[in-house]
């Protein structure tokens, strides 16, 4: 092998493992009673409106997908919620499932929603998965969505 294919080969060698222990770093592995105590946490938060706590819960890349198919940022999200646009009234959730992938946990299950969609009063039942990640010590929600029940 030539020198430069050498070479080449090294360099990729090495930045392939400074990217791996990067990542490493920044992925934790998360337990399954995390996610769900992250996710009551969420859902408490929602009903009482708390916008700071709900700002610390959800990643900055996040996307929501709501039962409309609305499509949510993390900002989008929260300014709905703060202009008073999104209001939930009352959220329980049952048939809750964690499945756990390392850093990943995919949260399934079935919830009752009472919410008010600018002014509008929603009484809604949907399937929904969320998907939350641990890193640096924080569990996050970066994805969510929702599909109703007929």
């Amino acid at each position: 092998m030539d020198i430069f294919l050498k070479h080449v080969l090294w360099i990729t060698v090495i930045l392939f493992g400074a990217m791996h222990s990067v990542f490493a770093e920044e992925c934790e592995l998360i337990e399954a009673a995390e996610v769900l105590q992250s996710e009551q946490l969420r859902l408490n938060s929602q009903m009482q409106n708390n916008l700071d706590m709900m700002s610390k819960l959800l990643d900055e890349q996040l996307v929501y997908v709501r039962n409309s198919a609305v499509v949510d940022s993390k900002n989008s999200y929260l300014n709905s919620m703060r202009k008073g646009d999104t209001v939930y009234e009352y959220i329980e959730h049952v048939n809750d499932a964690v499945r756990v992938y390392g850093c990943i946990a995919i949260l399934t299950g079935k919830g009752r929603y009472d919410v008010r969609i600018g002014q509008k009063p929603l009484n809604l039942v949907l399937r929904y998965h969320s998907i939350w990640q641990k890193s640096h010590g924080q569990v996050k929600l970066i994805s969510w969505q929702a599909t109703k029940v007929p």
